[in-house]
């Protein structure tokens, strides 16, 4: 690895964590180049992801559990 890259790569590392996960932002959207997002698109993708994951679960394909096991489910995952 060039000499600049880990001296960035040092620098980079040594930020607090918010401005560590800002800097992996900036960097991510000047690597995707995405167009920006209709609002109204994204609802209605949410809407419809929404309702396809409701009629899995009244078709019996789709269990659902407590917020209060998901919480602890993702929490168990982080340690």
């Amino acid at each position: 690895m060039p000499h600049q890259m880990q001296s960035i790569e040092s620098q980079a590392l040594s930020l607090p964590q918010p401005q560590r996960t800002g800097l992996v932002l900036k960097l991510l959207d000047s690597i995707e180049q995405r167009p920006p997002a209709d609002p109204a698109k994204v609802e209605s993708a949410w809407l419809m992801e929404a309702d396809r994951r409701y009629q899995a679960y009244v078709r019996g394909e789709d269990e659902a559990i407590s917020a209060e096991q998901a919480f602890a489910e993702l929490r168990a995952e982080d340690h």
